[in-house]
C-alpha cells in the first residue's frame, strides 16, 4: 500500500473522530462551532447565488 493513499483514507476518518470526541467533551463548545460554520456555509451559498446571478445577466 502506498503511504500517500493509507494517509488520505485516514484522514477523513481521523476529522470524524476528532469531531466526535470534541462533542463529548465540549458540548456547547461544539453547538457553537457547528452553529458558525452553518451560519458561514449559508452566507457563502447566498453570495456564491448572487454572484451567479450578477454572471448570468
Amino acid at each position: 500500500m502506498q503511504p500517500v493513499k493509507s494517509v488520505g483514507r485516514f484522514l477523513p476518518t481521523l476529522f470524524l473522530i476528532c469531531i466526535v470526541f470534541y462533542i463529548f467533551t465540549d458540548p456547547q463548545g461544539a453547538a457553537v462551532a457547528f452553529k458558525w460554520a452553518f451560519e458561514t456555509a449559508a452566507a457563502g451559498a447566498q453570495h456564491f447565488a448572487e454572484f451567479i446571478g450578477a454572471v448570468a445577466k
